[in-house]
């Protein structure tokens, strides 16, 4: 029998020694006040479950979400919850006025029945961390290629067999991005994208960090060519950081927001053209770089980089 019982077994023997001897001999002899004895009594009906408590939970509250508010909540997770989650959800909510914090969001769903628990976290790290996270933002940028699914493809792109491919750029620090798309996966396009995300990010790049392709480096294919990408950094004064040949996980920042690319992206989009993607990655890039993140302590990637900016 757990507590519970044992407490209702207990009052049912109070209102059983009530009924014979009285309400006042009952409370003496069991040491509870009288008043408790009189509720006890007018509830019982000849079982112990009539005398068991009710919730004593309040009906509302001074804080609790308005109409509107539902509202706003029930509007995010019916526009954005299947393609972005419940943070995605949560940032439209923000967007049409909604003022709560994210817990106090997710609370309300569960409330309203369009929440089904919580979400599941990552392990805890085993060991520490082999590298210390970066503290300025200048200090290291890594850049990588992705090839576009070829299933995103539509209309006179897919009937042509072209492919396409999505340069990006995330800073070390605050994971700040740049993406662009292009046709070709050559190293004209590693130069082209490097002069426009020098005009892009407000700070100056001290290094860059790739892998091997040839996109990047003739490291491996040749000792006398100099691959333009090496060439153009080295005018610029940037320093050229290689990971070691077949460790993708050297580049783990940039190859999570592949990931997210595809999960968020291109599993939704098809592009007929260069421009098409290159439009659609635009909106794509804002949203992530407004989206907050956990490991930036719940501000997003732009919010940190100004912060950082500021107190430079």
């Amino acid at each position: 029998m757990n507590k519970i019982a044992q407490e209702v077994r207990h009052h049912q023997a109070v209102v059983k020694l009530a009924i014979r001897k009285g309400k006042s001999f009952a409370a003496k002899i069991y040491g509870v006040s009288q008043s408790s004895v009189k509720r006890w009594s007018k509830r019982y009906d000849g079982t112990w479950q009539s005398l068991q408590e009710g919730s004593h939970r309040p009906h509302s509250h001074p804080k609790q979400h308005t109409a509107a508010e539902e509202e706003l909540n029930q509007q995010g997770i019916k526009e954005k919850y299947f393609r972005y989650g419940w943070k995605g959800a949560y940032m439209a909510a923000q967007e049409k006025g909604y003022s709560r914090s994210y817990s106090g969001f997710l609370y309300a769903a569960k409330r309203m029945g369009l929440y089904g628990g919580k979400e599941k976290g990552k392990p805890l790290r085993k060991h520490e961390r082999r590298y210390p996270d970066l503290t300025v933002p200048e200090e290291k940028v890594r850049i990588d290629v992705k090839e576009v699914p070829y299933c995103c493809l539509k209309g006179v792109a897919k009937q042509a067999g072209k492919r396409f491919y999505q340069w990006t750029a995330i800073d070390e620090c605050t994971r700040f991005r740049f993406v662009y798309g292009y046709e070709e996966h050559i190293p004209g396009n590693s130069v082209k994208f490097l002069k426009m995300l020098i005009k892009v990010f407000p700070f100056k790049i001290q290094t860059v960090q790739t892998d091997n392709g040839t996109e990047f480096t003739y490291k491996y294919i040749s000792e006398e060519k100099e691959c333009p990408f090496d060439r153009v950094l080295a005018e610029l004064g940037i320093k050229h950081k290689l990971i070691p040949p077949r460790t993708p996980w050297h580049n783990g920042k940039i190859e999570r927001s592949h990931r997210n690319d595809q999960r968020y992206f291109y599993d939704w989009e098809k592009f007929s053209d260069i421009k098409a993607l290159n439009q659609k990655l635009a909106e794509h890039l804002n949203w992530s770089n407004n989206k907050p993140m956990r490991t930036l302590g719940g501000r997003s990637p732009l919010r940190l980089l100004q912060e950082k900016l500021a107190a430079a």
